[in-house]
Order: structure tokens, then C-alpha cells, then sequence
């Protein structure tokens, strides 16, 4: 059972030995705390951040868990999260509503599934109407979900069985299409490890250029930028880019550039030397060009490696 506690009720009770109502409610009726999430709700408070995080404390004690509501709204929620440690995260409705129409927004929702994955956090997504948006909770790595898709308020619980239902048809659905994009981009990246592995590169630095020549007339469509990087991030060629006419771009700014922080650039560079071929990437969001893309790692020789961007498709 979820509690919708906004903190300033609980300003008279700071200081005090006295329990909390909430906690008295629990004890008169034979509740179990453990039975209880406390949504810490109101993003304004009448104390300082500290005074929320002891009165959190004092929830978690008597058992319950705790969650941070409305999350997406307003600007206090990230220091209300570090504050409270929560078990759940809820999303805002309207968070959830905008991602469907605004890139920001999904890479914002985005940037919570992954904050919650990583901190052992529960995601909750409110405002679920349509099948379109649990897909997307899914997407995200989501956990639980509300909304009118599953099932209306009511003051009686909804039968298990429709709700089963519904969740069975929508998660086969989502895994199907994911496998098939995965399995896609699989092949593709197959595609360049064996196109590299018949371009023969001679192993020096002062070649690198003749064989990206030789490397982008070769490329499939998809492909869109090429530069080769030493282990530890440095870019050791310009940017080979392909333009609207087909043909490709030259640009030296990049050279000596640093790329280490790029969250493909551990993972690519030890795997692709460790497994001998090509590694490509999850998804991310291109600060250059604006898009999503993935991009491939392929161990060249003495410390160097190749980098090919692509558009997800």
C-alpha cells in the first residue's frame, strides 16, 4: 500500500519522541510496516534536506519503504532522491506523456531507467493509458506501472487474470521486436567485422589514411563517420564523414582529441583486442549530430583501433 505523505505535516512531530500518526494508524489497526511505501510527495518542505532525510529515517526504522512521487516535475526532486535513498522512483504522468513527442523527455526517462538499474532503485511509471506506453516502461527497464491501460480506479481490486493477460500479450510483443532489432544490428555488425578482416592493414600509423580510403567505398549505407583512436582515447586520424552527396568529408579538428570518457570506448577497445573482432556498442545519443546511433570498434594493430559510427535504424 502506497501513503501519500507530504513532509511539512510532519514538521510539529521534528524533535519529538512521539511517533508518527501514520505509524500509530499501523500499530491500531494491525498493519505491518513492511506492507507500507511512504510517498514522499511535496517538493516543498518547511525545513532543511536533513530534517527529511531524519524523518525518512524514522519511517524506514518502524519498516516501511519509501518512495519519491512526481518525479520529472519541478526541480527539487534529484536532491530529494539523494536525500531519501528511496525503494521506488514514481515518474511523473506528464514526463511520461512528453517522451512519447519529445526526444529530451525519452532520453530524460531513459536516464532514470538507468539510474535505477544501477542503484538497485524500483521505476514506476504513472499515466500508463496505452499499450505504446507500457511498451516504452519496458524499454526503459521499468518495473511497475499505473495507469488506465491496466485497469480504472476502483474500490476494489482489478481481477489478476485480465491484468495477466494484457502484460503476457504486450511483454512477448516487446521481447519479439527486440530480438529482431537486436539480431539486425548483430548482422550488421558481422557485416563489418568481415569487410575488416579482408582490408588488409599493414600496421603502421603513416598508413592509416590510404586504408580508411580504401575502407569508405566500401562501407555500407548505414555508415556514416570514421576516425581511428590509440588505447588510450586519442584520435589519431580526422573525422572521414559522409556527406549528402554520397561522397566523404575530411575534418582535422578532431585530431588529438579525447574520446576515453565515451561510454563505448572501455568496453570496445578490451573486447575487441581480447575476442579478436569487432565490437559494436548500445545505442547512445550522438552530441554531435543529434541522433542516435551505435558505433563499431575494430582492433587494428599496435595499440590502434577503428571507430565506425551508424544510424540506428
Amino acid at each position: 500500500m502506497f501513503l501519500n505523505i507530504q513532509p511539512q505535516w510532519l514538521c510539529p512531530f521534528m524533535g519529538q519522541e512521539r511517533k508518527f500518526p501514520t505509524l500509530e494508524y499501523l500499530e491500531e489497526f494491525g498493519i505491518s510496516a513492511g506492507q507500507i511505501v511512504v510517498e514522499i510527495s511535496e517538493t516543498e518542505f518547511c525545513a532543511d534536506i536533513e530534517s527529511l532525510s531524519m524523518l525518512v529515517a524514522r519511517y524506514r526504522e518502524a519498516g516501511c519503504r519509501i518512495a519519491v512521487d512526481d518525479v520529472g516535475r519541478g526541480f527539487n526532486n534529484l536532491e530529494r532522491i539523494i536525500a531519501t535513498r528511496p525503494d521506488f522512483l514514481k515518474v511523473d504522468t506528464l514526463l511520461v506523456r512528453k517522451s512519447m513527442q519529445e526526444e529530451s523527455a525519452r532520453y530524460l526517462l531513459e536516464a532514470l531507467g538507468y539510474f535505477a538499474e544501477k542503484s538497485g532503485v524500483s521505476l514506476i511509471l504513472e499515466g500508463i493509458e496505452d499499450a505504446e506506453l507500457l511498451r516504452l516502461g519496458l524499454e526503459i527497464g521499468a518495473r511497475y506501472y499505473q495507469g488506465l491501460f491496466l485497469a480504472p480506479p476502483a474500490p476494489r481490486l482489478a481481477e489478476t487474470a485480465g491484468l495477466a493477460e494484457i502484460l503476457k500479450r504486450e511483454v512477448e510483443g516487446y521481447v519479439r521486436d527486440e530480438i529482431q532489432w537486436r539480431n539486425r544490428r548483430w548482422r550488421e555488425a558481422e557485416e563489418l567485422d568481415k569487410l575488416l578482416k579482408n582490408l588488409c592493414f599493414s600496421g603502421t600509423t603513416q598508413n592509416l589514411d590510404e586504408y580508411i580510403g580504401r575502407l569508405m567505398h566500401c562501407l555500407p549505407g548505414y555508415c556514416f563517420r570514421i576516425y581511428v583512436c590509440d588505447g588510450y582515447g586519442y584520435q589519431k586520424t580526422p573525422n572521414f564523414t559522409r556527406n549528402p552527396c554520397g561522397g566523404w568529408t575530411v575534418s582535422g579538428e578532431y585530431l588529438n582529441r579525447n574520446w576515453s570518457w565515451r561510454p563505448y570506448f572501455p568496453r570496445g577497445i578490451t573486447f575487441a583486442r581480447q575476442l579478436g573482432k569487432g565490437i559494436a556498442s548500445e545505442p547512445y545519443f550522438d552530441l554531435e549530430t543529434r541522433l542516435k546511433i551505435w558505433t563499431f570498434c575494430y582492433f587494428l594493430a599496435d595499440d590502434l583501433y577503428l571507430f565506425i559510427d551508424s544510424r540506428v535504424n
